[in-house]
C-alpha cells in the first residue's frame, strides 16, 4: 500500500471514529431527553446529522448504540473512580473528600445523561439487561474498593451494605440534578452532600480524626469560632 493510500485509509477511520462518537453523543442525548423506550435510529441518525444508512453503517440497531453507549460510559466512570480511589484523593479530609466524590460523579453524569436514562428503560431486551446489570455490578464493586479504604475496621457485608445504600441515594437525587440548572442545581448538589455526609460522618469518624468536622457548605457557630 502506497504512501497516499495510507493517508487516505486513516483519515477515512478517523471520519469514522468521529461519527461513531456523534451517534453515540446524539443517543445519549436523546435517552435522556425522551427516554430509551421512545428514541429511534432515526431520531439519532437526525440528532447526529447523519443519514439511516450511514448510521447502519456503524450499528445495526438501537440497542447496539446503547450497548458502545454504556461501555463508554462506564469505561469513564472506571477512570473517574481510578483518581477518587488516588492516595491523595483518599488521604483528604473526610469533608473535602466528600465534594470530591460527589462533584466527580455528577460531572460524569452530565456528560453521559442517557446512562442513568437507560437504568429506566423498560423495553430493552435480555441481553441488554444483562450487560448493564454486569455493568452496574462494576460500578457496586469499585464502591466497595472505595469504602474498604475509607472504612478498614468495616466487615465486608458492612462495607457492602453502605454502598449499595450510598449507591441507591445517589440515584434517587441524581434525576433532580439532571433536570435542574444553575444555582438550583447547584444548591440540589448542595444537598446530596450533606445527606451523603451524614450518612457517613458517624462510621468515618469512628476511623479516628473527622469527628465533629462541619459538613460542606455549612457556617461554623459562634462556639466554634
Amino acid at each position: 500500500m502506497g504512501v497516499n493510500q495510507e493517508r487516505r485509509r486513516a483519515r477515512r477511520q478517523q471520519r469514522g471514529l468521529l461519527r461513531v462518537e456523534e451517534i453515540l453523543r446524539a443517543a445519549g442525548a436523546l435517552f435522556a431527553e425522551i427516554g430509551y423506550d421512545k428514541t429511534t435510529t432515526n431520531m439519532i441518525a437526525a440528532r447526529a446529522g447523519v443519514s439511516p444508512g450511514s448510521l447502519y453503517q456503524f450499528f445495526p440497531n438501537k440497542e447496539a448504540i446503547a450497548q458502545a453507549y454504556a461501555a463508554q460510559a462506564v469505561a469513564d466512570l472506571h477512570r473517574v473512580y481510578d483518581t477518587i480511589l488516588s492516595p491523595p484523593v483518599i488521604a483528604l479530609p473526610f469533608p473535602a473528600f466528600n465534594d470530591t466524590f460527589i462533584d466527580a460523579l455528577i460531572t460524569f453524569n452530565l456528560a453521559y445523561p442517557g446512562y442513568f436514562a437507560l437504568s429506566l428503560a423498560s423495553t430493552i431486551s435480555a441481553p441488554l439487561a444483562a450487560a448493564l446489570a454486569d455493568l452496574q455490578g462494576g460500578v457496586l464493586e469499585r464502591l466497595e474498593a472505595l469504602f474498604a479504604a475509607l472504612w478498614p475496621r468495616g466487615g465486608p457485608e458492612e462495607r457492602r451494605l453502605r454502598g449499595l445504600v450510598t449507591y441507591r441515594i445517589f440515584l434517587a437525587l441524581l434525576p433532580l440534578v439532571l433536570e435542574s440548572q444553575g444555582e438550583q442545581q447547584q444548591a440540589i448538589v448542595r444537598e446530596l452532600k450533606a445527606v451523603l455526609y451524614r450518612y457517613w460522618d458517624e462510621t468515618i469518624a469512628a476511623q479516628g480524626g473527622t469527628a465533629g468536622v462541619r459538613p460542606p457548605g455549612t457556617v461554623a457557630s459562634n462556639e466554634e469560632r
